[in-house]
């Protein structure tokens, strides 16, 4: 993920650009992306993890899925073991299934151990706290699917949420949702929303693709997520933020390279100096 080559062409001249060329706030514009990248990344394995084992939830009873709430988490622990949590959740967390994930092959197994469910219970309560906030900034006619992502820190929980694959089969960006709360779940204190329409694409392996947000100074976490989610769907996926074009190179050994292309402004047509004619 660090691989970062960064190549200033002008779209239009395909030359490079020196130094005093680079748009103002570049530096930052290449930071920002960087965490894009971390957060996003650690997405893929949160929504892998939760796939996988979404699978196994459909395989319980009816008696054990009678507890089931809806309240479904995931998370990472020291040992590098990804957890998935199945339950319900009222004052209290309600265990459904835990299922532990392997992070280098993916296997799921059910484990029956005993379980703290107090992170489950944070999680929960972030969760309902970040959910009603994003439902007001959005609005109550906004029925979109969306999936959502919670990660702990050492001093926040932060959960996330980003427009899923809808039903009818349209990859949609647009919108995202980002908040940070107090460990205890009790506060937001820090959130980023974006709402810039919803906009997508159906799958096309034959189709160049280029996702537009043309207001935002940098690539956002939505943004880098859905060209890495979505990649295998489209020939290629191209990232427009104000300043920059953004795009991932992967080669023949499955390695790649993020490229950046400066915009250049188009030059302006000049006007034909129109003659004058004599008076007769």
């Amino acid at each position: 993920m660090r691989n970062l080559l960064l190549l200033l062409v002008s779209l239009f001249s395909l030359s490079l650009f020196a130094q005093d060329d680079l748009p103002v706030g570049h530096n930052q514009f290449i930071a920002e992306h960087y965490n894009s990248l971390d957060v996003a990344g650690k997405m893929l394995a949160y929504d892998h993890v939760a796939w996988v084992s979404s699978d196994s939830i459909q395989t319980l009873s009816r008696e054990e899925l009678s507890s089931y709430g809806g309240q479904w988490f995931c998370y990472l622990d020291s040992t590098g073991q990804y957890h998935a949590l199945y339950g319900a959740y009222d004052s209290a967390y309600t265990l459904t299934a835990h299922y532990v994930v392997d992070s280098t092959t993916f296997a799921v197994n059910r484990t029956f151990q005993s379980f703290d469910t107090t992170l489950a219970v944070l999680f929960a309560k972030a969760y309902n706290l970040a959910l009603a906030r994003k439902r007001e900034f959005l609005g109550p006619e906004d029925h979109l699917r969306y999936n959502h992502f919670i990660f702990l820190s050492d001093s926040t929980i932060n959960v996330h949420f980003l427009p899923a694959f809808q039903p009818n089969g349209v990859m949609i960006y647009g919108a995202e949702q980002h908040y940070s709360l107090t460990l205890d779940a009790t506060q937001i204190i820090d959130s980023t929303e974006y709402f810039n329409e919803y906009r997508g694409y159906k799958s096309d392996p034959d189709q160049q693709i280029t996702i537009a947000y043309d207001d935002l100074d940098y690539t956002s976490i939505g943004a880098v997520f859905f060209l890495m989610y979505y990649e295998q769907h489209f020939k290629s996926i191209r990232i427009l933020t104000k300043n920059y074009i953004t795009t991932f190179i992967r080669g023949k050994n499955n390695k790649g390279s993020w490229i950046h292309a400066v915009r250049a402004e188009p030059k302006a047509k000049k006007k034909k100096k129109r003659k004058k004619k004599d008076n007769p």
